[in-house]
């Protein structure tokens, strides 16, 4: 058979079998013209794919559009450091507290005819072609369609959607009791947000909050083998007949089920409906990232992402019954309890306390017999509560909440006096309760992540592994110290020149905050510990389970 007859047999062949898939196409109004591709973005963009016109994927639009269907084509783009201050925060005000261990990419989708476009968040997450968007509406007929080879080996990836925005206003018992609570660990003029920010009469709240648990690269293996550097197909979508739809569809091409992964929206949670959906300016916003972070090779890593070989598709029907899925649920999460260890913690803060005030003449009022509960970080879910379903029953930003990990935040703490920061805590990697750690500093006038350090050496840069050992000595005596890291981060490292291994383990904040952001927060940090994915699992680690870290701050006398 040859090629062209091959596509055209395979055309019609999942154009047959769409027409059993329990929904209608969406056929274009009277005097309205299918959308199509659109178009294309401009290539002389960084970090930006064109759209693939390849075999497989002609043929998959032909075919969906031969059976009604209404089919645009996107294109992936990546989000990084620089498009936070380029773009994100002058939009919104916010960079959502970005992980700075390693870039996104966006899925970009071509927008509707009839899809409301807020002005107020055009190109939110970086510069997008006219007529097209990171953030979009979902029809409940619908369905964002994303494929192509995955990433080169790595330590992890996956693929989350999250509530961008939605119609609604907080109540002031809400905003108060979060605005006096001691110690927030982010700024109250994040938490609570309009669109456009600041505007006291707006509809409309940032909610950035998640919708169920992510697709990472855990998930993926269990269900069709070895991810990385393999072709993978996403399915994102609130209607079970679509996805039936589109996995038949590519089926219809040879691709295996099991190498289709569905993340489906669900239609309530734990404190009411999710939506509405539709096109209309009341209905909610959505925005998916793939993150990608500690490949094994940089070299290949740095070629995918300048490449970006991934397919982004919108796919919408009409009529049938509307297949919601139903309520959010949420896998468990387990660890393996560090309750072992709160003696060692406990005597390698004192040991910290005492090198640090003898050896760089620093005092902190932390260090006193009996701590302040401040120095205690709170985990994001576990302490403070703030995941999802809770953040959108109040209208509360979540700041992109996942369970991929244990997310501690620490108080907010100023550095511009020479203050030092010393975070102190139980490494997940060796408790054997993450599969990487990353310890990052935020910028809290623009809530950016700024530094970053790993569990292990990376790309030349010391991991904490190993951090804590100069305590296992006289006249510390610090037993299991494999199993914490003592990290410092302060305007001038050298401050710390006479602390065991002060320098070594120490990130200096001094020329990394942009000239952008609040002026009111500036020199202002906070500090963010995340460990990702307990090993044997698909989830972070249940932080009940942990012990909280610790952070001291030191002032000169």
């Amino acid at each position: 058979m040859s090629k062209v007859a091959q596509s055209i047999w395979y055309t019609l062949l999942v154009a047959g079998l769409l027409i059993v898939g329990g929904i209608a196409p969406a056929m274009a109004a009277p005097g309205e013209v299918d959308p199509g591709p659109g178009t294309y973005p401009a290539s002389g963009q960084p970090g930006v794919a064109k759209p693939n016109s390849d075999a497989f994927t002609d043929t998959l639009i032909d075919a969906l559009k031969m059976s009604g269907f209404r089919v645009s084509q996107g294109y992936p783009r990546l989000y990084q450091f620089q498009d936070c201050i380029d773009y994100t925060y002058p939009v919104l005000r916010n960079c959502l507290s970005a992980n700075p261990a390693a870039p996104y990419v966006i899925p970009i989708v071509k927008l509707w005819r009839d899809e409301y476009v807020d002005p107020a968040t055009a190109n939110a997450f970086g510069y997008t072609d006219p007529g097209y968007s990171s953030i979009y509406r979902l029809d409940p007929r619908e369905a964002i369609v994303i494929f192509g080879q995955m990433p080169p080996a790595g330590r992890y990836m996956s693929l989350q959607t999250l509530v961008f925005s939605k119609h609604g206003k907080w109540k002031a018992k809400d905003y108060n009791y979060w605005a006096n609570t001691p110690d927030l660990p982010i700024p109250i003029q994040y938490l609570f947000q309009t669109i456009p920010p600041g505007n006291a009469k707006s509809q409309r709240v940032i909610s950035a909050s998640s919708l169920a648990d992510q697709i990472n690269n855990v998930v993926m293996e269990r269900q069709s083998g070895y991810a990385f550097g393999q072709t993978r197909y996403f399915i994102i979508t609130p209607s079970a007949a679509m996805d039936g739809v589109v996995r038949r569809a590519l089926q219809a091409q040879g691709v295996q089920d099991g190498h289709i992964f569905t993340q489906q929206i669900p239609s309530r949670d734990d404190f009411g409906p999710i939506g509405p959906l539709g096109m209309g300016k009341n209905a909610v916003e959505f925005i998916s990232a793939f993150r990608y972070a500690l490949p094994v090779d940089p070299v290949a890593a740095q070629a995918w992402r300048a490449t970006l070989p991934l397919t982004v598709l919108r796919v919408r029907g009409t009529g049938g019954a509307d297949q919601r899925y139903p309520s959010l649920t949420l896998e468990p999460r387990t660890a393996n309890s560090e309750t072992y260890l709160a003696g060692d913690l406990r005597k390698l803060v004192e040991g910290v306390c005492a090198s640090v005030s003898e050896g760089a003449d620093l005092t902190s009022e932390d260090c006193e017999q009996s701590p302040p509960a401040s120095t205690f970080i709170p985990d994001m879910v576990h302490d403070l509560g703030w995941f999802g379903p809770y953040c959108r029953s109040i209208e509360m930003n979540c700041m992109v909440d996942q369970r991929e990990s244990s997310v501690y935040l620490s108080p907010v703490r100023s550095l511009d006096s020479g203050q030092v920061i010393a975070v102190v805590g139980t490494l997940a990697t060796e408790t054997r309760n993450a599969t990487y750690v990353g310890l990052s500093a935020t910028d809290v006038s623009m809530m950016a992540g700024v530094a970053n350090v790993l569990d292990s050496d990376f790309m030349g840069l010391k991991g904490l592994k190993g951090s804590a050992d100069s305590y296992a000595g006289r006249p510390y005596d610090v037993q299991n110290t494999d199993k914490f890291f003592v990290h410092y981060f302060t305007k001038d490292c050298a401050v710390l020149k006479g602390v065991p291994d002060g320098e070594e383990n120490c990130s200096p904040t001094d020329g990394v905050q942009p000239a952008i952001g609040d002026p009111a927060l500036r020199g202002m940090f906070s500090v963010v510990l995340r460990d990702y994915i307990a090993p044997g699992t698909e989830r972070g680690p249940d932080p009940s389970k942990l012990l909280n870290p610790r952070m001291l701050t030191f002032t000169k006398p």
